[in-house]
């Protein structure tokens, strides 16, 4: 299979470490090692880590893990339908080259996080896009529409990077039910639900062929555990990890764990995620008010913005003057659009409105 290049990695991969300011990441800031232990508060958590065998586990993840895991849905979850993966980018890759196949076709949100596009379309299926506008976000009636054409699968992101979208309960249980009338595969990508002002619904929660991903990184500032997951049907979590055997065989012993230390203290987490958020989408506000030539709609979740801007230059271009500067954003055009940008406001608050001040100077 020819593997089309990950832009926005490949983007990030010349810049993201050598920026004063990265205001295109999309993750809640991450914690230290010693902030995360102490926030844990357990006296035999060092004893227990230091006791970690670094080994193989479980391929499918160490069984306590996945049983912390299924208690995030609200519906009763099975840990065996439970698989632990390198990240939610290892579980949409095993997910999408195992249910799609050449001459699908499949739906997918624009903008879009590009490996929910392109490791189908790499696979020669095609993608039917679903169109975000500011004023309606992911219409269901355009939704509908693309179901005329037959997809066997619909790859949901919600809340949705870049735009901070949230599809509200009603229209999540429509969706899923008019996936399993038709046996479309339904995903969703689900790794902000934690980061809004309360724990958001699950795709998982509205249909049990639904498969809802998620992960450490986003929401709980731990990107660096490896440590994400699929829920779903245990047919499809077989096949998946059986394709997994061939690359990853399973998640690092420590970074699971780490990953159960913090799902089990997850309210403390999420308490100082969402304060932060809070704080830091106020300083967004503050800015976009004095920044006539720059638009956005507030997100309802996670830590990215999708902001459109008026001067006439290919986001790329932008990209890398912004840079010049001291300022990291992400291109619109590796999302699949251009005259926008996505921002990340998940970090330091004072860092971020450093970041900001330039940014607003460059476009005045």
């Amino acid at each position: 299979m020819k593997v089309t290049p990950f832009t926005l990695e490949r983007f990030f991969s010349q810049t993201e470490f050598n920026v004063r300011y990265h205001l295109a990441a999309s993750a809640i800031q991450a914690w230290s090692l010693r902030e995360f232990l102490s926030l844990a508060n357990d006296p035999d958590l060092q004893f227990s880590l230091f006791a970690t065998r670094l080994g193989y586990t479980e391929p499918e993840g160490i069984p306590e893990l996945r049983r912390e895991i299924s208690r995030l849905y609200s519906t009763p979850i099975d840990p065996n339908h439970v698989l632990v993966t390198i990240g939610a980018i290892e579980a949409n890759y095993l997910l999408l080259s195992t249910l799609l196949e050449p001459g699908d076709r499949f739906i997918v949100q624009t903008p879009y996080y590009q490996q929910l596009s392109q490791v189908g379309i790499d696979l020669g299926a095609t993608a039917l896009l679903w169109h975000y506008s500011e004023d309606k976000g992911f219409d269901i009636q355009e939704f509908e529409a693309l179901l005329k054409q037959k997809p066997a699968l619909v790859m949901l992101n919600t809340p949705h990077n870049p735009t901070g979208f949230v599809f509200s309960p009603n229209e999540m249980r429509h969706i899923a039910d008019l996936c399993l009338e038709r046996g479309i595969f339904l995903l969703s990508d689900e790794v902000y639900r934690e980061l809004g002002e309360t724990l958001l619904p699950a795709m998982r929660d509205y249909s049990s062929q639904a498969v809802s991903i998620g992960s450490m990184s986003k929401s709980y500032g731990l990107a660096g555990l490896r440590v994400g997951w699929m829920v779903g049907p245990p047919e499809i979590i077989a096949r998946c990890a059986a394709k997994r055997d061939y690359t990853s065989l399973c998640s690092p012993s420590i970074g699971q764990q780490l990953a159960l230390t913090a799902l089990r203290h997850r309210t403390k987490i999420w308490d100082r995620n969402r304060q932060l958020r809070l704080r830091n989408i106020t300083l967004l506000e503050k800015t976009f008010k004095e920044a006539p030539t720059l638009r956005w709609q507030k997100p309802e979740a996670g830590v990215v913005a999708w902001v459109g801007y008026s001067p006439k230059i290919p986001s790329e271009q932008l990209g890398w003057e912004l840079h010049r500067r001291g300022v990291l954003v992400a291109p619109g055009i590796f999302f699949g659009e251009e005259g926008h940008f996505r921002l990340g406001f998940g970090g330091n608050s004072c860092e971020l409105e450093a970041g900001l001040a330039i940014l607003v100077d460059y476009f005045k």
